[in-house]
């Protein structure tokens, strides 16, 4: 029998995981490392709308994923050697948590703790992703209001 969880609320589980994933590496000593761009705006003369956490996979056997974390929980996952600016069937913002996100954070988080950098991507330029906000995200969780 094979067990999979699945959160009743996927996108508020994965806001969860990585707004507690931010607030340590703020008490670990680590801010964020990259600008971001959402779509196709021109970057602004006083700097990036928005600053991100771009993670590079350095796990043993792992794809060498990207990852770029926002504050407010919403992560960008962009495959192995492709730019976040790429087709969605390479880089896409992702719905859920899922295993590689979460042992990637724990991973990262444990180095930042022990003094590295917590495999932050050393980059001072700006990610360019797709705009999240364009396509509405639906409730996936319970429904809460009354019949």
């Amino acid at each position: 029998m094979e067990y999979t969880y699945k959160p009743r609320d996927p996108r508020g589980k994965l806001r969860e995981v990585t707004t507690k994933w931010t607030a340590s590496m703020r008490v670990a000593g680590r801010a964020p490392n990259c600008g971001v761009v959402f779509g196709d705006d021109a970057p602004r003369a006083d700097g990036p709308p928005a600053r991100g956490w771009l993670l590079g996979d350095r796990r043993p056997g792992a794809a060498g994923d990207r990852y770029l974390i926002m504050d407010d929980g919403d992560v960008w996952r962009a495959r192995a050697g492709a730019s976040p600016a790429l087709d969605a069937a390479v880089a896409a913002w992702l719905a859920a948590p899922d295993d590689d996100l979460v042992m990637l954070l724990a991973r990262a988080l444990g180095d930042a703790r022990l003094g590295g950098a917590g495999w932050l991507e050393t980059t001072g330029g700006v990610e360019r992703v797709d705009e999240r906000r364009q396509v509405p995200q639906p409730r996936t969780g319970p429904e809460r209001r009354g019949n």
